[in-house]
């Protein structure tokens, strides 16, 4: 790769970044500078739910063009031998002469379309989940070192199209953690093994209850029969999907807590007295007042409030989707810090 095309490659890079936003202006004109015939340029992604491509970012297309190569194509043949292919694909490489077809007499040639570029955008192993189309008005706009270019970017195009992709996650979770999308559901985050429970009911009630509110975030402890695992539901606004994530990775619990503990433990949380936590969970004022004073002292705090304010940091709670029980997320969420971390 020349080093014109090496500083398009980083700039395109840097467009892309990890955040929310993709400047895809910048994405173009670095696409230009490789290709300075096209002058249309389309990137569209799956969606999972419409189980369709939707267009995420296009430049030079007629409207009627546009919805054609997004949904249209995708269902011909020569959509089908574009997925099946390895490598972006010409307009030359088609069989069956794809200048015959109604797909280019009908709708390209009239726009003045004589050169064309696709590439199935792929995430790890073969999964398509997005498409770049290229248009030049010119034949042999593009070529065999275009192709190999467009190759080379096309997995970073792809991450950030890709709909179960999750913006900032890597940034804040290292790889011991798993995550899966719970609400609506659609499997794992791109790049993460699935959580290891993300079928359980429970916890996709709590996902469908977490939605609800306006925090972006709640961390909690969640038992399984492998033991204790920390969870932190995020609420994702940003990026091509917006959803609940539950991130997952196994809790050692150096402190020793224990399950009546931590019950205690969100009921310091959610605010409420040692009655109100007794009477939640049927237990006596007593009791109530024996595990306050040993979350004290395995927590090492010199009171309440500083061992709810631990807890509820650190995530030493056991969430409810009732909104009448000692864990309700109603309770544990107010004047949560409205960010991730």
């Amino acid at each position: 790769m020349d080093t014109t095309k090496v500083a398009s490659a980083v700039r395109i890079g840097s467009a892309l970044g990890s955040g929310a936003a993709v400047e895809w202006g910048e994405v173009f004109d670095a696409l230009r500078t490789v290709m300075p015939d096209m002058c249309a340029v389309q990137v569209t992604g799956w969606d999972p739910v419409s189980r369709g491509f939707v267009v995420m970012a296009e430049d030079g297309y007629q409207r009627s063009i546009s919805h054609d190569l997004a949904h249209g194509l995708p269902r011909t043949r020569w959509g089908s031998q574009l997925f099946d292919s390895a490598v972006p694909l010409l307009m030359d490489d088609m069989p069956h002469n794809f200048r015959d077809s109604p797909h280019y007499q009908e709708r390209l040639r009239p726009a003045g379309f004589e050169s064309g570029l696709s590439a199935a955008l792929r995430t790890g192993g073969r999964q398509v989940v997005g498409v770049l189309h290229a248009n030049a008005p010119v034949r042999g706009a593009f070529d065999e070192e275009t192709r190999h270019f467009v190759s080379q970017v096309g997995t970073a195009l792809a991450r950030r199209v890709d709909p179960l992709y999750c913006p900032n996650f890597d940034a804040w979770f290292g790889p011991e953690w798993t995550a899966s999308w719970l609400a609506p559901a659609h499997g794992p985050v791109s790049g993460r093994a699935p959580a290891p429970f993300a079928d359980d009911p429970a916890l996709r009630a709590l996902a469908d209850s977490f939605a609800a509110l306006g925090v972006r975030t709640v961390p909690f402890l969640w038992p399984t029969k492998d033991g204790w695992y920390r969870v932190r539901l995020l609420r994702v606004v940003d990026g091509p999907r917006s959803g609940v994530v539950a991130a997952c990775a196994p809790f050692e619990n150096p402190s020793g807590l224990t399950a009546r503990e931590l019950d205690i433990a969100t009921g310091l949380v959610a605010g409420l007295s040692n009655q109100a936590i007794a009477e939640s969970l049927v237990v006596s004022r007593r009791t109530v007042e024996t595990y306050v004073e040993r979350l004290l002292t395995k927590l090492d705090c010199q009171s309440r409030g500083e061992a709810a304010g631990i807890a509820a940091r650190a995530g030493f709670v056991r969430p409810s989707s009732d909104p009448a029980g000692v864990g309700s997320l109603a309770r544990l969420t107010r004047g949560a810090d409205p960010y991730w971390i």
